[in-house]
C-alpha cells in the first residue's frame, strides 16, 4: 500500500510540473508573438514614413552630403524590415522536445523579435524627425 502512495505521488508530482511548463511554455509563446504583432503594426507606420521620405527626397533641393541622414535612415528602416522576414521566416512554433529546449528556443526568439521591434521604433522615429513639417 505504501508503494501506491509513494508511485502516485511521484505520478502526481510529474503532472503538476508538466502543466507547469505547459503554462509557462503558452505564456512565453505568447509574449513573444505580442511582441511580434506591436512591431507588425509599427513596421506598417515605418512603411508610410519611408514612402514620405523617398517621396521628399526626389523634389528636395539639397546636395549629396546634406541627403546622407535621408539615406542613412531609409537603409535603417529596410534594415528593420528586412529583419523581421527573416525573423518571420525562421520562426517555427515549437512542437517537439523537452519543456527545457522549448523554453529555451522561446527566450531565445522573444530576444530577437524584441530587438526587431526595437529597431523598427527606432527607425520610425528618426524618419518621422526627418519628415518635413
Amino acid at each position: 500500500m505504501r508503494h501506491f502512495l509513494i508511485l502516485f505521488s511521484g505520478i502526481g508530482l510529474l503532472l503538476i510540473a508538466c502543466n507547469g511548463s505547459k503554462k509557462e511554455i503558452a505564456a512565453l509563446e505568447k509574449e513573444t508573438m505580442d511582441i511580434h504583432d506591436e512591431a507588425m503594426k509599427e513596421m506598417a507606420d515605418m512603411n508610410r514614413t519611408a514612402r514620405a521620405l523617398k517621396s521628399f527626397l526626389a523634389t528636395a533641393l539639397m546636395t549629396p552630403e546634406q541627403s546622407v541622414p535621408y539615406s542613412e535612415a531609409l537603409l535603417n528602416m529596410e534594415k528593420a524590415e528586412a529583419d523581421m522576414m527573416a525573423w518571420m521566416a525562421q520562426y517555427k512554433k515549437p512542437e517537439d522536445g523537452s519543456a527545457e529546449e522549448i523554453l529555451a528556443y522561446l527566450t531565445e526568439q522573444k530576444a530577437k523579435i524584441a530587438k526587431n521591434r526595437d529597431d523598427i521604433h527606432a527607425a520610425l522615429e528618426a524618419g518621422k524627425k526627418m519628415l518635413p513639417k
